[in-house]
C-alpha cells in the first residue's frame, strides 16, 4: 500500500513541477484571473483539480480500508468512471454560474435568464448527489459490513474537508467563498 501511495504522490508531484510542453504558448495576460488563456488553461486547470481530487479520493479510501495495491487500482478505474460522468454536470453548472455572476454585476443580456440558470445549478447538484451514491453503491457492493462502514466514514470526512476548502496541503483559503458572492 505504501508503495501505491508513493507512486501516486510522487506523480501529482511531478506533473504540478513539469515545464509547459514544448512550442506551447505561456499564459496570457490575464491566466489566473478568471480568464482563458490562447490554449484553455482555465479547462486545464478544473482537470488537473478533479484529476487530483480524485487520486487523494483513492489513496485515502484504501488507506481507510486496508486495500492492495490491486484493489487500489481497479478502485481509482471505478471512480474515474464517475469523474468522467461528472465532468460534464459540473461544466454546465460552472457556466451557468459565470451567467449568474454576470447578471448579479448588472449585465441587461444575462438578466432574462436568471431562473434558468439557477434551475441548471440546482438540478445538476441533485444529479451528482445521484452519481455520488451510484459510485459508492459501486464501490462497495462486494465489501463486508465493516469496510463499507470504514468507506462510509472515509467520504463523510472527506466530502466536509473538501466542502471547507481543504485540498490536503493545509490551505483553507478557499473557505467562506460563498459569503462573498461566489459559490
Amino acid at each position: 500500500m505504501k508503495t501505491l501511495l508513493a507512486a501516486l504522490l510522487l506523480s501529482a508531484s511531478l506533473s504540478f513541477a513539469a515545464p509547459p510542453p514544448a512550442g506551447a504558448p505561456g499564459p496570457g495576460p490575464m491566466a489566473g484571473k478568471g480568464q482563458l488563456s490562447p490554449f484553455g488553461q482555465d479547462g486545464d486547470r478544473h482537470a488537473e483539480r478533479e484529476r487530483r481530487m480524485r487520486m487523494m479520493m483513492v489513496v485515502g479510501m484504501a488507506d481507510a480500508m486496508s486495500l492492495s495495491d490491486a484493489d487500489a487500482l481497479k478502485l481509482a478505474e471505478r471512480i474515474k468512471a464517475f469523474d468522467e460522468r461528472r465532468r460534464p454536470l459540473r461544466e454546465s453548472m460552472r457556466e451557468s454560474m459565470k451567467a449568474l455572476k454576470a447578471a448579479a454585476d448588472g449585465d441587461a443580456a444575462a438578466l432574462p435568464n436568471v431562473d434558468q440558470h439557477i434551475a441548471k445549478i440546482l438540478d445538476g447538484r441533485a444529479q451528482l448527489a445521484a452519481l455520488d451514491r451510484e459510485m459508492v453503491t459501486s464501490v462497495s457492493r462486494d465489501l463486508p459490513p465493516q469496510k463499507r462502514a470504514q468507506l462510509a466514514l472515509f467520504l463523510a470526512k472527506f466530502h466536509r474537508e473538501a466542502m471547507r476548502g481543504h485540498d490536503g496541503d493545509g490551505d483553507h483559503g478557499r473557505r467562506g467563498q460563498w459569503r462573498h458572492g461566489r459559490w
